[in-house]
């Protein structure tokens, strides 16, 4: 991402997404901390309603006990049963009871249904007798199994206690209370006793169980969570609190069932407590994308604005860049009173600078390159007037060096001369002496060529006899390869027998197994027997070229002995033609031996007359090289000159082409 603009929306995109989630989320956690904090206010006062109206119905319904317990026809104990049952029957009607009883103080009861039974160990017995109205736990009847619910109050006769009024109702009825208890979609109530059993539920087989949590809770280690909270009921504390049923998470708001030993719990899943922060999260998502989408346009058009001028400003950077300094800044951005118009006015300041120093460098470099020119044109004059004088002192200096080193020659060849002839006196004199033993020597030489002579004639006899059994030699190796092409021939033929044989036995059958396997036995030593008669074959040929090789060589060399003899003989005439031309040589010798002395004594003479020429010849050639060396470093320094005038003016008019390439 190169682009100015890009960078921008890019990093400021980013920085609103950014803050747009940050804040989303912190709405969304505060949301969530509020609503929370919300429903642990409203969810205990819902159970706190709730318990009330339980309350009060189960008040309601002792009161009515109650009413029927002070009228005189059910207090008076004088008044017999069957005129009480009649009253009693109504009631049940009315109130959609099971069944009444009218218990004495023994707890001897008589109900509506015409069954008797004594009940003086029963708690809600008790407290009637004990004067206070009372409603029991669930029970589970011994009749059917099905689940009652026990009121009780006292009569009252002269204010004596002289029995209790027992209704007998459907113990599911509490469930029914609870189940119209209803808080959002899923939240329901339940109700326990003091031991945590469950005496109303909306599953109506957990209070037909007597489902205990903080029992359950012992066998089954999920179930602790609900278990505290009932302890909680039980205690008959009014909360809020949360647990895990079922793998659901639930929350839990509680009160007491004041006059009773009852706790109502209202319970709501917090999937639906927090189901409202859906939408709000939904809210927060749109809100988000629409400020980012809102953020992400106010930047394009800020970063679009910025970019414009920046580009406008490199473009022409690029033309000045290029040289082009004709071209005029746009004044769309001059009086911008940003960064951006800062930069232009620089620029433009920038160009009208470069303009007026361009102009003046051309100026400068038209004057320096004339001035360079007329420079470079005297310095060439002078370089080719000193050229001049250098060339004749040199061509001065030429001669009289020629003339020196003719003669320094002339006296070398001379001594050289000298010493050449010095040198051959004293090598005629060890030629004269050397050529006598020469001629003793030959002598001595031409007796031992002859007896060489005979040596080398007996040699290349024994060769030709060695030649003659080489001949035999190959002759036999031939008659060898012979008897192998027959072996190979005899090979072929009985592999050919070997392969009709195994043939014949395969045709056979099994009669001629056995002889199949011995034709394949032949097949194969026929077969060992041709690639061994090739190998004796291959080595023969071997041993045959070689033979041929070394009868071509004894050829040779008895050729060559022969031509040795050839040379002995003619060394022996030669040695005879040395010794009679020695003695020819040695009196001439002697002749030039005396001659040769006498032009050694004349050659001192010539020596010194010639270093007194040369002499002189040196000191006028070191005159000349010194006039010479003077004119040379006065035509290189004026060459030096003119070098540096040439590029003073190369320079010069590169810069005016440099400088050129601005358009001004």
């Amino acid at each position: 991402m190169k682009s100015i603009k890009g960078k921008l929306i890019v990093f400021l995109g980013l920085l609103i997404g950014a803050i747009c989630i940050g804040l989303g989320i912190v709405s969304f956690f505060n949301s969530s901390k509020a609503l929370t904090s919300n429903l642990s206010k409203t969810l205990p006062k819902i159970a706190e309603q709730s318990a009330s109206n339980i309350q009060s119905r189960v008040e309601g319904q002792l009161s009515s006990l109650e009413v029927m317990a002070a009228r005189n026809d059910i207090k008076d104990l004088n008044e017999p049963w069957e005129t009480k049952v009649p009253i009693l029957l109504d009631e049940v009607k009315r109130s959609g009871s099971i069944k009444m009883g009218i218990a004495d103080k023994n707890g001897d009861v008589k109900y509506t249904d015409g069954k008797s039974a004594n009940i003086k160990d029963r708690a809600y017995f008790q407290n009637a007798l004990a004067g206070k109205s009372n409603v029991s736990d669930p029970l589970i009847s011994k009749v059917d199994g099905s689940i009652v619910v026990v009121y009780a109050v006292p009569i009252k006769n002269n204010n004596d206690i002289v029995g209790a009024l027992i209704s007998t109702r459907d113990g599911n009825k509490l469930s029914e209370l609870t189940n119209q208890i209803k808080f959002g979609q899923t939240g329901n109530a339940f109700m326990i006793k003091k031991d945590g059993t469950v005496i109303a539920h909306s599953n109506k087989d957990l209070v037909i169980k007597m489902y205990n949590p903080i029992e359950e809770a012992k066998k089954d280690s999920s179930l602790n969570g609900l278990a505290n909270i009932e302890k909680n009921m039980a205690q008959g504390q009014m909360g809020i609190d949360q647990y895990l049923f079922q793998g659901v998470d639930k929350y839990v708001g509680y009160a007491p069932v004041k006059g009773t030993e009852w706790s109502l719990a209202v319970v709501i899943s917090k999937s639906e407590v927090l189901s409202e922060l859906d939408s709000l999260k939904i809210t927060v998502i749109v809100s988000s994308v629409l400020f980012l989408l809102i953020g992400l346009v106010t930047v394009y058009t800020i970063s679009n604005s910025i970019s414009k001028g920046i580009k406008s400003t490199s473009k022409h950077l690029d033309l000045l860049a290029m040289g082009n300094l004709s071209e005029e800044v746009s004044s769309k951005y001059l009086n911008a009173k940003d960064e951006v118009g800062e930069m232009t006015n620089s620029m433009k300041i920038m160009q009208n600078s470069l303009r007026e120093m361009i102009s003046r460098i051309k100026q400068n470099s038209s004057n320096i390159n004339g001035q360079s020119e007329n420079l470079a044109s005297v310095a060439e004059e002078i370089s080719s007037t000193t050229q001049n004088v250098a060339e004749a002192i040199n061509e001065i200096a030429q001669g009289t060096g020629n003339q020196s080193e003719d003669l320094i020659n002339v006296t070398e060849i001379v001594d050289k001369f000298s010493n050449k002839l010095s040198d051959m006196v004293n090598e005629i004199q060890v030629v004269d002496s050397n050529s006598r033993e020469i001629s003793l020597m030959a002598n001595e030489s031409s007796s031992e060529m002859n007896k060489l002579n005979q040596s080398v004639t007996k040699v290349s006899e024994s060769f030709k006899t060695f030649n003659s059994k080489i001949i035999g030699l190959g002759k036999n190796i031939n008659e060898i390869n012979e008897i192998t092409n027959i072996i190979n021939n005899i090979a072929g033929q009985t592999n050919l027998l070997a392969l009709n044989a195994a043939i014949e036995a395969a045709r056979a059958g099994e009669a001629g197994k056995g002889f199949s396997v011995v034709a394949d036995e032949i097949r194969k030593l026929a077969e060992q027997s041709k690639v061994s008669s090739e190998d004796i074959r291959r080595l023969i040929s071997e041993i045959s070229k070689n033979t041929d090789v070394i009868v071509q060589d004894s050829v040779e060399m008895d050729d060559e002995l022969i031509n040795q003899v050839e040379i002995i003989n003619s060394s022996i005439t030669s040695f005879g033609n040395i010794i009679g031309a020695v003695s020819e040589i040695i009196p001439k010798i002697q002749t030039v031996k005396n001659s040769a002395e006498d032009i050694d004594n004349d050659k001192d003479t010539i020596l010194a007359r010639v270093d007194g020429v040369s002499s002189v010849a040196l000191e006028v050639s070191a005159s000349a090289e010194e006039i010479a060396a003077s004119s040379e470093e006065m035509n290189a320094s004026t060459e030096e000159v003119v070098a540096a005038a040439q590029i003073l003016s190369t320079m010069t008019g590169e810069m005016l082409e440099e400088v050129n390439k601005f358009k001004i």
